[in-house]
């Protein structure tokens, strides 16, 4: 019995009853999940049907990126070159991403095509759940994402696949709510496992390398370099060839896209630079060392955003400098606004100053005005001055942006990571494995 005058230990202390009852009926957890997917997956799957003037009925989408991870996995298993798929265009990702592509060789192309709008549109929804976004505006919100926000929406008509690479990054170093909860502090995978297998995808996460050992988490780090390594060597068996021509091809600076990096559509720090100032020696070394510069401001500005105990921002933003400091960034790329865009429209304790320049660069993106711009066949060559500089707005507001990111932590004492500023100005509970021992504080749970 329970000593008179004290109540009853409530192993659910702090959770409402609702919540109570969604732990006690998981069926009701699947229908509710169910129901908060099907806008957004419907929507996704609109946009790819009707991207570039295509008519929804028949469904006949272009989804061309898709279409050469599909050539490239099937020349793999023909013992071809995925590197030279003769007249399509060309397959740019490491060996390993288009090992990845073989088991969907083996599926209709159809369903092929209206998974992968699925599956992003899932993605969208696990991002922003992990930002604390549930319920109804989670349904509505990653709706509206997969339909106006441009790089996401133009990712389901080209078939890309930088917003599960996003999703890896973030649902690996952001704490907060999960799709599954598990028990307190246990993880479904190390940390850092799931950066190293985006790095292992496409090379530009790989800067979370740097951050990890700049905040310090060693382990995670290690795990995160161990992955890609272990990556590169299984493709190395399995593909011995492509493997060699790939990272062949890398040592010598050779991206496999020759002159297009002018092209409009790509907004990194290298693509303004060779417009800019033509795609020679002077150009490219000029890009090269702006690029490198963005790197190295990004790792900065994340640690200090880290170090301030906000790891939504501090990811999102070096998320931002591989973007910026990538050889190229087609604007579809550019999905690591989506996270940037929630924060900024959330943290309203953070400058106003600042937040209006997030808002200015978000705004930028998502509706891409320099595409009225004409772009391709090297016509970028013969812009005039205030051409070129609209084709560089994006990467210069980048860089305004990162400067500005940290100078908004100028006079704010460091808070530490074990106290995480959340959405509203609210603490929230960490996810069920991202459990701080240290936190004294009690955590109200995120809604």
């Amino acid at each position: 019995m329970e000593p008179a005058g004290k109540k009853p230990q409530n192993p659910d202390h702090g959770q409402a009853g609702p919540a109570r009852t969604e732990r006690s009926h998981p069926g009701v957890r699947v229908a509710r999940g169910i129901a908060v997917c099907v806008l957004p997956c419907l929507v996704a799957v609109f946009v790819a049907g009707t991207s570039f003037g295509a008519p929804l009925v028949p469904w006949k989408p272009g989804i061309v990126d898709l279409g050469v991870y599909l050539r490239a996995g099937r020349a793999l298993l023909s013992g071809g070159d995925p590197y030279n798929l003769g007249d399509s265009l060309p397959f740019l990702y490491p060996p390993f991403a288009a090992i990845l592509a073989v088991p969907l060789t083996w599926v209709p192309h159809t369903a092929v095509q209206i998974g992968w709008a699925i599956a992003v549109a899932l993605t969208v929804i696990a991002i922003l759940r992990r930002f604390g976004l549930t319920g109804w505006r989670l349904s509505l919100i990653s709706a509206a994402a997969v339909r106006v926000v441009e790089p996401i929406n133009q990712t389901i008509a080209f078939g890309q696949l930088g917003v599960f690479l996003v999703g890896l990054v973030l649902l690996d170093l952001v704490p907060g709510p999960r799709l599954v909860p598990l028990r307190r502090g246990r993880r479904w995978l190390p940390e850092g496992l799931l950066v190293g297998l985006a790095a292992a995808i496409k090379l530009t996460p790989g800067l979370f390398f740097v951050y990890l050992l700049a905040i310090r988490r060693f382990r995670a780090a290690v795990v995160a370099i161990a992955t890609m390594i272990i990556t590169a060597v299984l493709a190395l068996v399995i593909a011995p060839g492509p493997s060699v021509t790939f990272w062949s091809r890398l040592a010598h600076g050779d991206t496999g896209l020759g002159s297009s990096i002018i092209y409009e559509i790509n907004q990194s720090v290298l693509g303004a630079a060779t417009r800019i100032l033509g795609y020679n020696a002077i150009g490219n070394g000029v890009g090269l060392a702006v690029s490198a510069l963005a790197a190295v401001l990004g790792v900065v500005v994340a640690v200090a955003w880290h170090r301030h105990g906000d790891e939504a921002a501090a990811v999102s933003l070096c998320g931002l400098a591989t973007l910026l400091a990538s050889p190229v960034s087609w604007s579809h790329h550019f999905v690591w606004i989506a996270p940037l865009g929630l924060l900024y429209a959330t943290r309203s304790h953070w400058p106003t100053w600042y937040r209006i320049i997030g808002f200015l660069f978000v705004g930028w993106v998502v509706t891409a005005p320099y595409k009225f711009l004409k772009s391709g066949d090297d016509i970028e060559k013969t812009y005039l001055w205030w051409q070129n500089l609209i084709a560089a707005i994006t990467p210069a507001l980048g860089l305004v942006l990162l400067v500005a990111s940290l100078l908004a932590l100028r006079g704010r004492p460091a808070r530490g990571p074990s106290s995480p500023a959340i959405l509203d100005d609210q603490h929230s509970e960490p996810g069920p494995d991202e459990s701080r021992p240290n936190d004294r504080k009690q955590l109200t749970p995120a809604t």
